[in-house]
């Protein structure tokens, strides 16, 4: 069902507040260096309402002080429920966050990590992301020049999730899709996503890749969790080598070259730069090896999450080059986006380095996708053209 425009303003908090921004009314003025932020998430009003009408499996529930939880299967999960704070939903309080760390622009995605899609039914999972994308469409419409998004899609139904990123770019106003980054972990994997990509293609869509398994029918996957004990520490492990499997399918094997026009991002520096290190120790010196071919020129790496650390950003910068890294805050897990950007000032880049990670190469391929970004203010320059596009 799509929402109207009333029932959007009034589920969404404090969402009537920010029309203003959309049509234009400049935001309060900002840190001399702007940021562009490209990993958060928002739950929409259809989705939260949708999980909390749930008996089973993934559903919102919510207690006496009006807290409200997200439960899911505890098998496969190292933590089965998440506790949601109203930065998960609120957009006016996200939007004055934004201005008080400075950051410019904003991309919503929805939370994979949450485990929702993977095991609810196909039918489910249609309606809960067709309405979901229905809401994100008016939320980013309502200030365009402060926010974008990326459709949530069905794992189960690739085929009716090739229709909806159609759908996402004709008709809601989304720049691409958010899609497991489990689904990728193998060349075999990755096909099964080919209809998907094919309406990318055609559509020039910005593709994010986020922690996540996708639904059983994919094929390749890895296993949730190696062993039991130590499960923070290990969980931390399995993710960095999740996503370093998924950056070796993707960089290393052929699947993107029939994508050209698409631009694609892994979250977390590709599994806390565990991808980077691959790249670097397979062409080191004297290797008995031969040169093989790599598309890290085709992958851009985000500092969300398992990726803030000012080691791995410093890493990931120095080994697959500033142009491939932007900044990614994982805002809505995380309250606030002050500790992500001071790690990243602690990575101690060159300030043209630290200028594109913040700035740069986000708005590159923000303006790629037909993004109209806010005019600088006063004192804020540039920078250098990082070639991206």
């Amino acid at each position: 069902m799509i929402l109207s425009r009333r029932t959007v303003l009034g589920a969404v908090p404090g969402l009537a507040a920010i029309l203003a921004i959309g049509r234009g009314v400049a935001a309060p003025s900002r840190p001399t260096t702007p940021i562009i932020d490209l990993h958060s998430h928002w739950i929409s009003p259809s989705a939260a309402a949708a999980l909390s009408l749930r008996a089973f499996g993934p559903q919102i529930t919510v207690d006496a002080q009006g807290r409200r939880t997200l439960r899911r299967p505890a098998a496969g999960q190292s933590t089965p429920s998440t506790v949601l704070g109203p930065q998960w939903f609120d957009i006016e309080a996200r939007l004055r966050h934004l201005d008080e760390v400075g950051v410019v622009h904003q991309l919503l995605s929805w939370p994979t990590t949450l485990g929702v899609d993977p095991p609810i039914s196909a039918d489910d999972s249609r309606l809960l992301w067709r309405a979901h994308n229905n809401d994100l469409s008016v939320a980013v419409r309502a200030a365009p020049r402060r926010l974008s998004g990326v459709a949530a899609l069905s794992t189960s139904d690739i085929a009716w999730s090739a229709e909806e990123l159609k759908r996402a770019h004709g008709d809601l106003g989304l720049i691409g899709a958010v899609l497991p980054v489990n689904g990728f972990a193998s060349l075999e994997a990755a096909r099964r996503f080919a209809p998907i990509f094919e309406v990318a293609q055609r559509e020039k869509s910005h593709i994010f890749l986020h922690t996540g398994f996708a639904h059983q029918t994919v094929p390749g996957q890895p296993i949730s969790l190696l062993h039991a004990d130590a499960i923070e520490t290990r969980g931390a492990l399995d993710t960095a080598t999740q996503f370093a499997s998924s950056v070796i399918t993707l960089a290393y094997t052929d699947f993107l070259d029939a994508y050209p026009d698409v631009t694609l991002q892994v979250a977390m520096l590709g599994g806390s730069g565990v991808a980077a290190l691959i790249a670097e120790s397979t062409s080191l010196p004297g290797r008995i090896t031969q040169p093989r071919k790599t598309r890290f020129d085709r992958i851009v790496l985000d500092t969300g999450a398992a990726g803030q650390g000012p080691a791995a950003i410093a890493a990931a910068t120095r080994i697959v080059g500033p142009p491939r890294i932007v900044f990614g805050s994982d805002y809505a897990p995380g309250t606030s986006l002050a500790p992500v950007i001071a790690n990243v000032r602690a990575a101690h880049l060159t300030p043209e380095d630290e200028r594109q990670v913040f700035y740069d190469n986000a708005r590159q391929i923000l303006i790629r996708h037909g993004v109209s970004l806010a005019p600088l203010a006063a004192g804020e320059h540039r920078g250098r053209a990082s070639g991206l596009v």
